[in-house]
């Protein structure tokens, strides 16, 4: 009886351990909240992570994104004019007065976006990019469908109200998401205090979060009487990003306040974990009829990711080549990847790459490769495979 109640014992001990502790005696006051690792988009907490909400201006994370993907395409500069239409200046809801005929550059035009949410400008520079406001909401809800977001639909770039214009805690964490593989926002999103207009017209962050968590620098905030208060959030301290989004809190000073307490639990509850540096010599892919046949391969950035404090030492490694790989193959060029695993759960996988030129292996040599895995599989051989250092 005695050795039955010890093995219960230990299987409950086992259980508490490699049950994720994420979510238990902790809730956000406010109607949704999602707390994420921005690397493998990883959901480290959620709160009715699916109800449809008014984002409010927290709309324009998906405006800034279009942004900046067309800054990347090259499509447009930062330093290029953005003229202020009737329609621009006559937006109203949160804004810089733009007049009509007003010019600014488009990293002016941003900044204003970015720490006082100006709808103006966001109407000015969707018109600039896209032709027209209504083209512009169509390549934000196309935008929308390319993320795989269920629960969102734009009417505007604004934010402004709308029965018809919604979204969702998680479907704004992964826009938010998205927008982080564009550090250079956040050179905007953590200005506390600036100037416009020739520094006749001060701007002060909404973003009230910047000013009192250390590490937060973004990202986007929101208010109207439907909305309540809401926030992206994403800060970097102790070596990582979170990014946390709160919907529909009672004040702003609530949802400043809530922001901290998921960022605290995150930094509480979770570490980094470094996988592998890049340029290093990471492991080996097999391939059976390569030459050679264990090629050696790398990263081309560092890989890591977030793990429950404590587990860090649970997560194992895979290295699984591409399907229907050719050859010959430069040195370079993309073999497979390098997956972070969680008790059969891939956490993140990030692309390899050979660090020598790799041929097909002649007639002769997969012959006696295929002679020698025969007699492996009679000897009870384990078959070679790819390996990780």
């Amino acid at each position: 009886m005695k050795r039955k109640w010890v093995i219960i014992l230990i299987a409950v001990l086992s259980w508490s351990l490699l049950t994720p502790k994420t979510g238990l005696a902790f809730s956000i006051d406010a109607r949704a909240a999602i707390l994420m690792d921005p690397v493998s988009g990883k959901i480290l907490f959620e709160q009715n992570k699916d109800l449809r909400w008014p984002p409010a201006s927290v709309t324009k994370v998906m405006t800034m994104l279009l942004i900046m993907e067309a800054v990347e395409s090259g499509r447009v500069e930062w330093s290029d004019p953005i003229r202020t239409s009737a329609f621009a200046a006559g937006m109203g809801g949160s804004q810089v007065y733009l007049k009509e005929g007003e010019e600014f550059s488009l990293a002016e035009m941003f900044k204003t976006i970015a720490m006082v949410s100006a709808n103006d400008a966001s109407t000015a520079v969707a018109e600039h990019l896209y032709g027209s406001s209504r083209d512009f909401i169509e390549a934000m809800n196309r935008r929308a469908q390319e993320l795989g977001l269920k629960n969102t639909h734009f009417v505007n770039e604004t934010g402004l109200p709308d029965p018809a214009h919604y979204s969702s805690a998680y479907d704004l964490a992964v826009i938010s998401r998205e927008l982080l593989k564009y550090p250079e926002v956040l050179k905007y999103t953590s200005i506390w205090l600036d100037d416009f207009r020739d520094g006749t017209f001060q701007l002060r962050n909404t973003n009230e979060l910047i000013r009192v968590y250390r590490g937060a620098d973004g990202l986007k905030t929101g208010h109207t009487e439907e909305a309540k208060y809401c926030l992206a959030a994403t800060a970097q301290k102790g070596g990582f990003r979170l990014l946390s989004v709160i919907l529909g809190a009672e004040s702003d000073a609530k949802r400043v306040s809530e922001t901290r307490r998921l960022l605290d639990y995150g930094y509480r509850n979770f570490q980094w974990k470094q996988i592998k540096k890049a340029g290093q010599e990471i492991g080996q892919i097999y391939q059976k009829s390569a030459s050679p046949e264990m090629i050696p391969v790398k990263l081309k950035k560092d890989f890591g990711l977030v793990v429950e404090r404590g587990r860090d030492q649970l997560v194992e490694t895979q290295l699984a080549p591409l399907s229907g790989l050719k050859y010959p193959l430069k040195a370079g060029a993309r073999v497979g990847v390098l997956k972070a695993v969680y008790q059969g759960e891939v956490l993140a996988e990030e692309p390899v790459y050979t660090m020598v030129e790799v041929k097909k292996a002649n007639l002769i040599v997969q012959g006696w490769r295929w002679l020698r895995d025969w007699a492996r599989g009679l000897l009870k051989r384990k078959p070679l495979q790819s390996v990780v250092y």
